[in-house]
């Protein structure tokens, strides 16, 4: 049952979720810093203040709904049901954190914080963490997770391109408001499909055995260091994407003067990841997940250089782009994959299953590498003295802009490669599999 071969309508249902999520995430990550800046007008250090203000809470909430999760036990599985439960609030809040109200500046950021707060810290732990820990429910088999994760970010791709540009002229002519009620309810039903049509078929043997506390949870959690690992990696790249892909908008209204070409950059950066990642599966079968990821760090820092040496010329900003595009595929699609398997090395080191609490390790790196993201954004723009009322900006400024646009990812991609030369998984995951194997026959 567990290993069976997945029908692709269920791979894209479940896809068709990860793609609501990103109806919100990748608006947040994309255009809300330049929303807060130059829309709202709220400065640049205060937006590094409010994003890094909400991630003192990210670790709590995701852990907690880790725990809930692990006790979730309904006639829908444990996942699905927070993914049907969540839904609405995805859209709502989504729509609240784009309506900032003309008010005074101090009102202004006290509203970007509630609001930015209950979407990433409330709502999408509750949403996004039982998404991801789905995929450890479909199946248990290592080769079907891994083609579940790759075409669900084929679809994720899809989609930001389409966003990239779709979104700038659709928010001059319908207001964020406008554009967020829309993304919002797609989102909404994006992720009502992945409920209705994605079956959990794995049974956590644990959870049936034993109640396994929060505390003790945190402890078997801490002996998995691939935990660890993961969740380190997760941060550093959630930090990189977030500060890469905020200033794409800054990087082209300030240095290329053309807010239009926007969306190419991100064409030419997604595409290449789009078809990476059909080919993931066939590469990491080959060289493992582990060493992909690697790969695609020195792949990247290649495409950023480039950016970094040409940063006014079109061609070598769009080369840049495809060659880090690329670079990322492994990333995209390796990272989630991996969390199945990190579930996997916890069962079998500690004899304890538990997919919810290890499964905030995604939600966690997400929002807390995106936090800190932006607000290594709105930190690094504000030392450039970046002023979002200017239509031309000084040379300060400029340099912050390249900083968050290619510098400062090149060095977390360095530090990326420095961690993962420490460990691999990948080396020991046959034992494990064969190990759990004979413990669930002996089991059952």
């Amino acid at each position: 049952m567990a290993t069976q071969k997945i029908s692709l309508g269920e791979k894209l249902a479940f896809g068709a979720g990860d793609c609501g999520c990103n109806f919100v995430w990748n608006v947040l990550a994309l255009f809300m810093t330049i929303y807060y800046t130059d829309s709202v007008m709220i400065s640049a250090a205060a937006v590094g203040g409010i994003m890094l203000a909400s991630r003192i809470f990210d670790g709590i909430s995701d852990l907690v709904m880790g725990a809930i999760l692990d006790k979730t036990k309904t006639r829908w599985g444990k996942a699905r049901p927070w993914i049907l439960w969540s839904a609405p609030f995805m859209a709502i809040a989504l729509i609240l954190t784009f309506s900032v109200p003309d008010i005074s500046e101090t009102g202004k950021v006290i509203y970007a914080f509630c609001t930015y707060f209950f979407l990433t810290v409330i709502v999408y732990t509750a949403s996004n963490l039982p998404y991801n820990a789905l995929l450890s429910f479909i199946t248990d088999d290592q080769k079907e997770r891994t083609s579940l994760s790759s075409i669900r970010f084929f679809m994720v791709n899809f989609l930001v391109i389409i966003l990239s540009f779709v979104t700038p002229p659709a928010a001059k002519a319908l207001g964020w408001f406008g554009i967020t009620t829309i993304y919002g309810i797609i989102a909404m039903c994006c992720l009502l499909i992945t409920f209705f049509f994605c079956k959990e078929r794995v049974e956590p043997v644990e959870v049936k055995k034993e109640n396994i506390s929060f505390v003790k949870s945190l402890g078997y959690l801490v002996k998995n260091k691939y935990f660890i690992y993961l969740a380190i990696i997760f941060v550093i790249d959630y930090i990189m994407f977030a500060v890469n892909g905020s200033s794409g908008m800054y990087y082209v209204k300030y240095i290329f003067h053309d807010e239009n070409i926007f969306g190419m950059l991100v064409l030419f950066g997604n595409v290449p990841m789009m078809l990476s990642c059909l080919f993931f599966p066939v590469i990491a079968n080959r060289f493992g997940k582990w060493n992909c990821m690697i790969g695609g760090y020195v792949v990247m820092i290649i495409g950023f250089g480039i950016i970094a040496l040409f940063p006014d010329n079109y061609y070598c900003a769009l080369l840049g782009n495809v060659i880090a595009g690329i670079g990322r595929a492994p990333h995209n699609a390796g990272l989630f994959a991996l969390v199945a398997d990190v579930v996997d090395y916890g069962e079998w080191k500690t004899n304890k299953r538990i997919e919810g609490v290890t499964y905030s390790v995604t939600s966690f790196g997400m929002k807390v590498g995106a936090g800190l993201g932006g607000a290594v954004t709105g930190v690094v723009l504000a030392m450039g003295n970046y002023d979002g009322s200017l239509a031309v900006q000084s040379d300060s400024a400029i340099t912050a802009i390249m900083a968050i646009c290619a510098y400062i990812p090149i060095g977390i991609c360095v530090l990326g490669i420095l961690i993962m030369l420490t460990a691999n998984i990948d080396k020991i995951y046959p034992q494990v599999v064969r190990d759990l194997a004979i413990r669930h026959a002996k089991e059952n």
